[in-house]
């Protein structure tokens, strides 16, 4: 009996087995035939001719393709590859006439595009000429220049065939990496120039007046001009660049890599023209002019303060020993107690504090910055409403002196505009000023609130408390 099971199982596998290897074997895809032999990595030339225009990319062995005709100038790599995998990739669906006594109706009569590649070897393979779609289907009439029969091939080579000049350049404007940039200079038409200097791994800015300088705000502006790109190709020989208003131009950002080498980026006027809404815009070093999206402009076109560190105030939590507030409620005062504890005194009454609700407000101080610098230094506290402030918070060492101080204000400022139904027609502003400058910073309202807490929430027994950590 168990024999008999055993060569039942076995016959049962072998059937199954055979089965899917039938099927596996017979259902695989047949490889499509290619329109030419080649491969993608072994074209250096090709050459797209069309009615109107005719237009050459080249490449040497491990360089990248530039373009050769009708100009010179860099080409786009993703494009340019990719126009080399599709003809490489183009297949043969099948032959429709190998012998046609006309080529018209095939719409290659002329061809709407001929395709010429040569490879690194320096053989020129037969043309690829295209005609028009199929009435029916997704296919496209083309035909090879050694060989008079009418062959069809899939719609998307068609259009992908389909290039201009501008398709196939490079839109890069700038070409740098941030670790190698030394300096960064703004210069605007409107205001003093701003020059921002690398230290170490943070930046200072040296003019108009030295002062720190804030990280992000600089990596930003040097994000914004390597990641630059041409949404537009102007002028390749502009006879006059006052029209576009790059003789004097609005702002120009230049970097200063560490090597000395200079690239700088001139923005003039708004692109004129129907459906344009790009700017005007060209490398110093460099004729042609181009077009770019209007948010580069915006997000370069920075005042001094814009770049200056956002730092309010800047204090270590651990060397923190009183906190003095006083807000609209009254005052009251946070004292570092034995065992890593804390009191909070309210009216002549102690009571413990809330650990980790007192760390968290001394950590906001660990480095308590702005969203911007409004003004410095402040022409008057009253527009602000520091003359009559929110909230004052004084942090005190251990040994008695003034570690820093912030005065925090909120007003209500009218809409300059009808408010939508429903909104209120003021909105709330929220300002800062610190001890260690002159400065007014504004400020964020969820920073606002979270440092304008009344005394009950820092006391351990409040409504709302921190649970007490478990015992150990």
């Amino acid at each position: 009996m168990r024999l008999r099971n055993t060569i039942i199982v076995l016959v049962l596998f072998a059937i199954v087995g055979g089965y899917a290897f039938v099927v596996s074997h017979y259902s695989q895809t047949e490889a499509q035939a290619k329109l030419i032999d080649v491969k993608p990595d072994d074209i250096a030339k090709i050459e797209l001719k069309y009615s109107d225009r005719d237009i050459v990319i080249e490449r040497d062995q491990g360089k990248p393709w530039r373009i050769v005709k009708p100009i010179g100038a860099d080409a786009d790599q993703m494009q340019a590859n990719n126009l080399a995998r599709a003809i490489a990739d183009g297949v043969l669906v099948r032959t429709v006439d190998d012998q046609p006594a006309d080529l018209t109706p095939f719409g290659l009569k002329p061809p709407t595009t001929t395709i010429t590649v040569t490879t690194f070897d320096k053989k020129t393979l037969p043309s690829i000429e295209v005609g028009k779609s199929t009435p029916i289907g997704f296919n496209a009439y083309v035909r090879l220049s050694n060989s008079p029969a009418v062959l069809l091939t899939e719609g998307a080579f068609s259009s992908g065939m389909n290039k201009t000049v501008n398709d196939l350049r490079d839109r890069d404007l700038m070409a740098f990496k941030l670790d190698d940039v030394q300096k960064l200079i703004i210069a605007r038409d409107n205001g003093p120039a701003v020059e921002i200097d690398r230290d170490g791994d943070h930046w200072k800015i040296v003019k108009p007046a030295p002062s720190p300088a804030d990280d992000t705000a600089v990596r930003m502006a040097l994000g914004t001009l390597v990641n630059a790109r041409a949404s537009d190709f102007v002028s390749d020989a502009p006879s006059n660049v006052n029209q576009y208003g790059l003789e004097k131009p609005h702002l120009t950002a230049t970097v200063v890599l560490k090597s000395g080498e200079q690239q700088s980026m001139l923005f003039g006027f708004k692109q004129s023209g129907e459906g344009k809404s790009g700017i005007y815009v060209r490398r110093g070093e460099r004729t042609p002019v181009y077009a770019v999206a209007e948010y580069l402009m915006t997000s370069l076109d920075k005042s001094p303060l814009d770049f200056r560190d956002k730092t309010i105030v800047k204090v270590d939590p651990e060397a923190v020993d009183t906190v003095k507030v006083k807000n609209s409620d009254g005052e009251f005062t946070l004292k570092r107690a034995p065992a890593g504890k804390w009191s909070v005194t309210v009216g002549g009454k102690t009571s413990d504090g809330d650990i980790p609700v007192v760390e968290r407000l001394l950590n906001q101080f660990r480095d308590l910055k702005g969203q911007s610098i409004v003004a410095d230094p402040m022409p008057s506290a009253q527009p602000f409403g520091l003359d009559n402030p929110t909230l004052e918070i004084t942090l005190i060492g251990k040994d008695g002196k003034e570690l820093g101080a912030v005065k925090l204000a909120k007003i209500s400022v009218k809409e300059t505009a009808p408010p939508a139904p429903g909104e209120p027609p003021q909105r709330a502003e929220y300002y800062a000023t610190s001890s260690g400058s002159k400065a007014v910073y504004s400020l964020s309202e969820f920073i606002f609130e979270q440092l304008n807490r009344p005394a009950p929430l820092y006391m351990a027994n409040a409504p709302g408390a921190s649970a007490p950590a478990p015992a150990k």
